[in-house]
């Protein structure tokens, strides 16, 4: 008896739900569209350019500064370090809508495997 054939008859059977994985990949395109609007704004222009140019130079000063002291404070440091993990990510506009996009890639992957 072939095990095999009947394993894979159940799993052709079953439907995956793919209507989370849609629901996603709008969000995702709709979130990547409205960062992608702000970030040709001109409001948003002047607020980097007034608020968040030099943010993570700034962080970065900071964490090398604390790093040198003598007694070195580890819950500055890694504060320190998850504020310019962050500023990293979302000061750049760009770098987060490329993050975005890698997310939708993926999901599209997965309806299309699931598709065929």
């Amino acid at each position: 008896m072939n095990n095999s054939k009947i394993v894979s008859d159940n799993f052709e059977e079953e439907e995956i739900d793919l209507s989370p994985l849609q629901d996603k990949q709008g969000e995702l395109t709709q979130i990547i569209e409205a960062i992608n609007r702000v970030e040709v704004s001109e409001d948003w222009q002047k607020l980097k350019k007034l608020l968040l140019d030099g943010v993570v130079s700034n962080l970065e000063r900071q964490l090398a500064n604390e790093s040198l002291k003598k007694e070195i404070n580890p819950s500055e440091i890694y504060r320190l370090q998850g504020q310019l993990t962050w500023a990293k990510k979302y000061v750049d506009l760009k770098k987060l809508s490329e993050f975005f996009r890698q997310q939708l890639e993926g999901i599209r992957q997965k309806v299309n495997k699931n598709n065929s």
